[in-house]
């Protein structure tokens, strides 16, 4: 297959029809339900551990510690579960084993309150919930394109439904801050049962066989194409779309993490990380109500750009530590993570070899959710217990600042190299 060719493939799998659920549309009702559930269970999680573990006594360094499991095991763990669903081409068995084994390692959480039985709590379940957003992003996105549906529409559903469950777990956390484990639990089993009910995508179908063709003819060996990066995409801009995202995450990750600690020691309960939490989500409608048009307006580099410099302005809102500023810079949400989110996947989609999607996007989150939390988690932690953490926050800022303008600067300095060299081939 050529490059052009293999390009024009990815960008038809990517090309989503404006449709979204048209009447019969039974799978697209089942891809909505899958994403709605996923984002449900994030939204019982992530948003509250942090708080979870300031209630029980942990320090910010503890806190920071034990939140450097998850992205471990994205960098470490998730790309091997992304390896296996590609190559065998069982996706949907592969989700649906790490949900189980995530709805049972989970309750591991109830043995205790000590930091070490925490750790051991947090390692397990991140072994297996690290794999589920990249691996349900490669089913529905590239279910979307089989069958017609807008995937922003259906990430829209993900949205109202992690909104929903931050406000209203927010509410009963407050006196029952462990109940949020037994939450997770109870939504990991409705997420296994929409994974069983998700419709075969074609493309996975084909992607799976070239696979295991391109296996046999190669004596099963992993030397990528000549012509691929990585092995995976086929554009080296791809470097610049992973820089934007991980400069971004870091700010978006340091706040989600230690906004928990943050509205706790600024003498706010739990309660008030729900509304934030929920402020923010439904910040993301409007987005992706016009994702589609705003992309192709603007292109995916573009808003990556801009998106890096308004996350800026949204930590320093939130450091600034009164309800006003905080909501506002919770509302900027759509336009710091949205759009990375959507142009991310989008761009990734669009330039990935064929029956590589689950590891295009397992390097996408292994990036963003790994090496970006990773730093975002370690760096907080150890800068909260030593200036506090409103003072955390706007360093944050500041780091986010500084790697935007200097991968801002690398890629136009690679735009005018590229141009310049155009410049001489056609002199010649």
């Amino acid at each position: 297959m050529t490059a052009s060719a293999t390009k024009e493939s990815a960008n038809e799998r990517c090309t989503l029809s404006p449709k979204f659920l048209p009447e019969g549309s039974y799978a697209g009702m089942l891809l909505l339900a899958a994403n709605i559930a996923y984002w449900m269970l994030a939204g019982a999680y992530t948003p509250f551990l942090s708080a979870y573990f300031t209630a029980i006594g942990l320090s910010a360094t503890q806190t920071g510690a034990l939140l450097t499991i998850q992205p471990l095991a994205v960098i470490f763990i998730q790309p091997l579960w992304a390896r296996l669903s590609d190559r065998t081409g069982k996706r949907k068995l592969v989700l649906s084993f790490l949900v189980a084994a995530s709805a049972v390692s989970v309750l591991l959480y109830y043995l205790g309150i000590r930091f070490a039985t925490v750790l051991f709590a947090t390692v397990v379940f991140s072994l297996f919930f690290s794999a589920l957003l990249p691996l349900c992003d490669a089913l529905v996105i590239d279910g979307c394109s089989t069958h017609g549906v807008e995937f922003a529409r259906v990430r829209m559903g993900g949205t109202l439904g992690y909104a929903f469950v931050v406000f209203v777990a927010g509410s009963f956390l407050d006196v029952n801050p462990s109940a949020q484990f037994a939450l997770v639990a109870v939504l990991c089993v409705i997420f296994l049962i929409t994974v069983f009910l998700l419709p075969v995508a074609r493309s996975f179908e084909m992607g799976a066989q070239n696979t295991v063709q391109d296996d046999d003819s190669n004596d099963m060996s992993d030397e990528p194409d000549k012509h691929s990066v990585l092995g995976i995409f086929t554009t080296s801009e791809i470097y610049y779309v992973l820089a934007f995202a991980f400069v971004s995450q870091m700010g978006l990750g340091f706040s989600g993490s230690f906004l928990g600690r943050y509205v706790v020691e600024l003498g706010f309960g739990q309660g008030l990380v729900g509304v934030l939490s929920a402020v923010s989500a439904l910040s993301e409608v409007p987005i992706l109500l016009f994702a589609g048009p705003i992309v192709r307006r603007f292109g995916e580099m573009r808003l990556l750009i801009a998106s890096c410099f308004f996350m800026v302005l949204r930590i320093v809102l939130i450091g600034v530590g009164v309800v006003p500023t905080m909501v506002i810079g919770q509302l900027m949400q759509s336009v710091t993570y949205m759009t990375v989110y959507y142009s991310c996947t989008r761009y990734v989609a669009s330039h990935v070899l064929p029956g590589r999607q689950s590891q295009g996007q397992s390097v996408l989150v292994m990036v963003q959710s790994g090496m970006a939390m990773l730093m975002a988690n370690l760096a907080g932690g150890v800068i909260g217990d030593a200036f506090g953490m409103q003072m955390s926050f706007y360093l944050s800022a500041l780091l986010v600042l500084m790697g935007t303008v200097g991968v801002f600067l690398a890629y136009r300095a690679r735009g005018r190299h590229r141009q310049g060299i155009s410049a001489v081939g056609h002199m010649q």
